[in-house]
């Protein structure tokens, strides 16, 4: 696919610019994971939540140079799973189709879970599940004008993440150079010493920080799925992925470790943004208030990119299918999968009843089911990029490769593997990952009936 073409074969249009694009994997990889969940994570595993970071940061890039590889092999797939159906068959490739789609549907309600509790900062009295809602209903309504209104958006709530994250380092390695001193006291490396150590929670809280650090990260791949919309996805693309550590360390690292400069980390309270917590305890007027407003950006971002995926998702798993299901979201709508997108905002749109039903506790089930769903996935496409390579010959192989094949797929899968054995052995995580695998085998009975009626 050249630069000018101006669509895909399906019908896409290429309209997302490299800025968009750009922006889309920066933006990308800074959500509720991170403003919200991160909390959890420290709560979990105290000072060392930095190494998780770091540790996942690096199996997911390894994760993305795989991905890269795969989709500059072929610019006429619409998303993974065209590559998952080639290269495992299509009976897997319809199970992760419909298991990916239903993650990003399960995202997308956990960022509208956390919208309501970042409202309650303004508001308290205000129905955590009001403000979700309205979101999902606006955010429909622009996704369905055109994908580069989406890109406009993205890049938009993007520029006002990077710059609040960059701005919140700096704040507070000025008042770590010039001694400055919060609600909490000075600010300093002394904190990640204090109460325990750097490993103050020992080998079990260690261990179950990963579901929450995991989770951040959950959505890095949403570039690959941009590629048949993107004008030059061949340069884009690349570089999108080569700049994925630069934005492990200074968006999650160093924003976390300025974080834990201001905090004790068993002060930092779950239920609130840590951000939020760490910038009222500098003194600053309005300080609160104006991150609390970044990170509602923040999750009006990820549920725009999450709504965004999903009805593309549903779109290639029906695309060129036969039957009344197919026919109704595998075609598109002025080069837009416009029915997947209005089904897919309904079933995030679901999210008020999850929270009725769980409660307070409905972000942490719903961001323990996704993380369990994509560990699956993960899994799946990295065995997929090791059938691509055995069966491409090495002379029509892409120059953009995944280094040090084999050896980095296998590395990367056995830690994807040890992940899913951590979560069930974690009680506070083992009914999600179950409820994971149960997904996986109701689809993999469903396929099974769907193919053998197709196939008398």
């Amino acid at each position: 696919m050249s630069k000018e073409d101006p669509k895909t074969n399906s019908g896409y249009e290429r309209t997302l610019t490299n800025a968009h694009i750009q922006l889309i994997a920066l933006g990308g990889t800074i959500g509720t994971g991170l403003f919200l969940g991160v909390g959890n994570s420290i709560h979990q595993a105290g000072p060392s939540v930095i190494l998780i970071y770091i540790i996942v940061g690096i199996f997911l890039y390894f994760l993305m140079r795989a991905l890269g590889e795969l989709v500059l092999s072929d610019l006429h797939k619409h998303t993974y799973i065209e590559f998952i159906e080639k290269y495992l068959g299509k009976n897997i490739g319809f199970i992760t189709g419909y298991l990916y789609w239903i993650s990003w549907i399960s995202l997308g309600m956990a960022e509208m879970t956390a919208l309501g509790i970042y409202f309650q900062y303004w508001f308290p009295h205000l129905p955590t599940w009001v403000p979700g809602l309205i979101t999902i209903v606006i955010l429909l309504f622009i996704n369905l004008l055109s994908a580069r209104l989406f890109g406009n958006l993205e890049f938009s709530f993007a520029i006002i993440k990077i710059v609040t994250i960059i701005a919140f380092v700096f704040l507070i390695a000025y008042l770590l150079v010039t001694g400055g001193k919060t609600s909490f006291g000075p600010v300093g490396f002394g904190n990640l010493a204090k109460n325990g150590g750097f490993f103050a929670t020992g080998a079990n809280g260690f261990l179950g920080g990963f579901q929450m650090v995991i989770f951040s990260f959950v959505g890095v791949e949403l570039i690959g799925l941009t590629a048949a919309e993107a004008q030059n996805p061949k340069v884009t693309i690349r570089k999108a992925i080569n700049e994925l550590p630069l934005r492990i360390i200074l968006f999650y690292v160093m924003a976390i470790l300025a974080i834990l400069l201001v905090i004790p980390w068993n002060k930092i309270a779950t239920t609130s943004s840590p951000f939020v917590q760490a910038l009222g305890a500098t003194g600053i007027r309005n300080a609160g208030s104006i991150i609390n407003f970044v990170v509602i950006s923040a999750a009006v971002s990820s549920t725009n990119s999450f709504l965004y995926s999903a009805g593309r998702l549903i779109f290639s798993v029906t695309y060129d299918g036969k039957g009344k299901w197919n026919e109704t979201f595998g075609h598109l709508h002025r080069q837009l999968p416009q029915n997947g997108l209005i089904l897919s905002a309904c079933l995030m749109g679901l999210a008020p009843l999850v929270i009725i039903l769980i409660g307070n506790q409905a972000f942490n089930f719903i961001s323990s089911t996704s993380t369990s769903m994509f560990l699956i996935i993960w899994c799946l496409m990295i065995l997929t990029h090791l059938s691509y390579r055995k069966q491409t010959p090495a002379n029509k192989l892409t120059d953009f490769q995944m280094p040090q094949y084999p050896w980095l797929d296998y590395l990367t899968l056995a830690f994807f593997g040890l992940m899913i054995i951590l979560l069930l052995s974690l009680p506070a995580n083992r009914m999600a990952m179950i409820s994971a695998i149960l997904i996986f085998i109701i689809l993999w009975a469903v396929s099974k009936i769907w193919h053998q009626e197709r196939a008398i």
